[in-house]
């Protein structure tokens, strides 16, 4: 039996699926709800670390299923003050009941 479990614990980690981890999910690239996310995550930015940017492409989505989703969303942005193109990376909290929330935005 330990075995059996040892083999599919190594199956599923060359196939890149480890339970609980993040799953691209391109389905969501151009989804209302993806941008929504990412207009918070922008909102967030400017007033955590006085970043004012505007969203200019949505490069990919993840999503990790736990108590809700967490979705893991990388764009890229302009900055209001420069002609410069950031990757950003966010993650959104969305519970099953209540309201989504940002868990880290980031840019670089």
């Amino acid at each position: 039996m330990f075995k059996l479990i040892i083999a599919l614990s190594l199956f599923l980690a060359i196939q890149g699926q480890l339970v609980g981890g993040f799953t691209d999910r391109p389905d969501l690239i151009k989804s209302p709800v993806t941008r929504d996310m990412v207009r918070l995550a922008t909102s967030e930015l400017e007033k955590s670390q006085n970043l004012a940017v505007s969203p200019f492409n949505i490069v990919s989505v993840a999503t990790q299923v736990v108590n809700g989703i967490n979705y893991r969303i990388v764009f890229t942005a302009r900055p209001f003050s420069s002609d410069a193109i950031l990757m950003c990376t966010t993650k959104i909290y969305k519970p099953i009941h209540g309201a989504q929330s940002v868990s880290s935005v980031h840019c670089s």
